[in-house]
């Protein structure tokens, strides 16, 4: 059961932006400067809704503890998983101050570390695509809006799917194990109809 796709998926892409801006530069949460401190990202999921293209799909998995046995049918929720990706400065997120030239820089090298390597496959059973999102300013200011604590921030939004949460497959299959043999005599069949029906 995937029922840890979603936390997987965040936890991959914190790992592919770490590997290009800096380990343990990455916040993962809403980007509240005082949450933020002194990383340079903040990786938000904004927002999660079935995938409109993949409604009722089933999909092959692994069974559980047999990652290289057969794998079976099962049903499958669809999600897409919108992440809004946040640049802070390097020298800390705190009111005040001006831009961080190397804020750019910073924006620039998550973008090419996605680019680069646009797939999950954290996720057993699964490869998961990682796009940019075309986002307007209106749609920027919404999401925004959502944080009245915070100031607005250079920021992309990044469209991870499909994340597949999957119900438990069978652990095992009901295989024939042992066959009993009991002897027994059966009744006479049935006459043909008209014999029944004189007999009434």
């Amino acid at each position: 059961m995937t029922a840890d796709a979603v936390a997987l998926v965040t936890a991959a892409l914190q790992a592919r932006l770490e590997s290009a801006v800096g380990v343990g530069k990455v916040y993962v949460g809403p980007p509240v400067a005082e949450d933020v401190a002194d990383r340079k990202l903040a990786l938000f999921l904004v927002h999660v809704v079935p995938s409109p293209a993949l409604r009722n799909e089933q999909v092959l998995v692994p069974r559980p503890g047999d990652a290289d046995g057969p794998l079976v049918a099962t049903d499958a929720l669809a999600l897409d998983l919108r992440y809004l990706l946040s640049v802070f400065r390097s020298t800390g997120a705190g009111p005040g101050g001006g831009a961080d030239p190397d804020e750019l820089l910073t924006l620039g090298a998550a973008v090419q570390a996605l680019h680069e390597r646009p797939t999950i496959d954290q996720v057993p059973g699964q490869t998961v695509r990682v796009t940019p999102e075309p986002c307007t300013v209106e749609d920027l200011s919404r999401i925004w809006g959502l944080l009245p604590q915070s100031s607005y921030r250079t920021s992309m939004v990044y469209l991870a799917s499909p994340v597949l949460v999957t119900s438990a497959p069978p652990t095992r299959d009901d295989r024939v194990t042992e066959r009993r043999y009991r002897a027994g005599v059966l009744p006479d069949p049935p006459g043909p109809l008209a014999e029944r029906v004189g007999a009434l």
